[in-house]
């Protein structure tokens, strides 16, 4: 997967434009999200700016580690 954040502006509707196209996750309290190679391409088309990052730690993960021992 790939994370990107998207600018305060064009979230909701870069959102809505996405979840149209296949599933989406918030990856992050931040507005960052792991999306697929389509989303990227919808993006785009669309002329949607977005910035491509570097995914958060697994912290659910974690999470689920330390509830399983």
């Amino acid at each position: 997967m790939i994370a990107i954040c998207l600018p305060k502006g064009q979230r909701s509707k870069a959102r809505r434009a996405m979840i149209e196209n296949a599933p989406m996750r918030l990856a992050a309290k931040d507005p960052i999200y792991e999306v697929s190679p389509a989303h990227l391409e919808l993006l785009n088309a669309r002329g949607f700016s977005y910035e491509i990052v570097i995914p958060p730690v697994g912290r659910r993960e974690n999470q689920r580690r330390a509830a399983s021992h």
